[in-house]
């Protein structure tokens, strides 16, 4: 599988020349690393298990019919394991070798009448993967009727497709390139809204951590945001409203902006609960 780099992501007003970025992305790899794609699949509504064969089987189609867009454009790289918040990191501490980043997660309803139209739950943000792979999905009609048929009522199957070994079967192989990129950093705090909930539960600390892609303009792929962990659903809701307004300097290649996916934490502290003044006491 050939995998050429390329750029993608929205225009943006004094960026570095797209030409001349496309150019020293080219020449910007460091080292290439050995990668191979994977699905793997499971049932996410209560019920039966599948037969694990039933789902081998499943795979073995999906990989059959997968065909990857050609150029297979890897516009997105790794990021740092866990941001440090909204400490913003010095230039020199941020530079680090990362291999492109491939994640995508789909999912479809399947019953004894076989399955319906797949659909994105996470997008890859790779031009030509998502439909590429929802094709994939679509076309084991049979095998997907056979997963279902001891089932009963309909039931819903994800599709989670990564560049991790454990995750199952082999979709697709090649060698990426790993370059030397300057992280993405976030520009400033965003405040955030202790939930009313939160504190009716007697919370007064949390967190969600949040991990989403950074595009060339500094801006979260809202597309692409999952859920590392968090403390409860309050907070989820809390800080998925703060990053729509979240801003990051975008990661760089020798100056040119490319995509990263990080993991983002948001830390929720409620303010010190000051009791109500007695005013009828106050006044004497």
């Amino acid at each position: 599988m050939a995998l050429l780099v390329a750029l993608s992501g929205r225009a943006r007003a004094q960026r570095p020349d797209s030409t001349r970025c496309d150019s020293i992305m080219a020449a910007a790899a460091v080292d290439t690393v050995e990668t191979g794609l994977y699905i793997s699949m499971r049932r996410l509504d209560e019920g039966l298990q599948p037969d694990p064969e039933a789902l081998d089987a499943v795979a073995a189609k999906i990989a059959l019919a997968f065909r990857a867009p050609r150029p297979f454009r890897l516009s997105v790289f790794e990021g740092p394991l866990a941001m440090r918040g909204l400490r913003l990191s010095g230039a020199d501490t941020t530079r680090a070798t990362r291999a492109a980043s491939v994640a995508g997660t789909y999912a479809l309803w399947v019953t004894e009448a076989g399955p319906t139209e797949p659909f994105v739950l996470r997008a890859s943000f790779i031009t030509g993967l998502d439909s590429s792979m929802l094709r994939a999905i679509a076309a084991p009609v049979y095998e997907w009727r056979q997963l279902q048929r001891h089932a009963g009522l309909a039931s819903r199957y994800e599709v989670r497709l990564s560049d991790d070994s454990t995750s199952g079967s082999l979709l697709a192989y090649g060698r990426f390139p790993r370059m030397s990129v300057h992280d993405a950093t976030p520009k400033r705090a965003v405040p955030l809204v202790f939930p009313v909930s939160a504190r009716e539960d007697r919370l007064d600390h949390g967190e969600t951590v949040l991990r989403f892609v950074v595009d060339r303009d500094g801006i979260p792929a809202l597309e692409t945001v999952e859920i590392v962990r968090t403390t409860t659903p309050a907070f989820t809701r809390a800080a998925l409203t703060a990053l729509m307004d979240q801003r990051f300097d975008p990661a760089t290649i020798r100056g040119c902006p490319v995509a990263q996916v990080v993991e983002f934490p948001f830390i929720f502290d409620a303010a010190p609960h000051t009791p109500p003044v007695d005013e009828s006491r106050a006044r004497h």
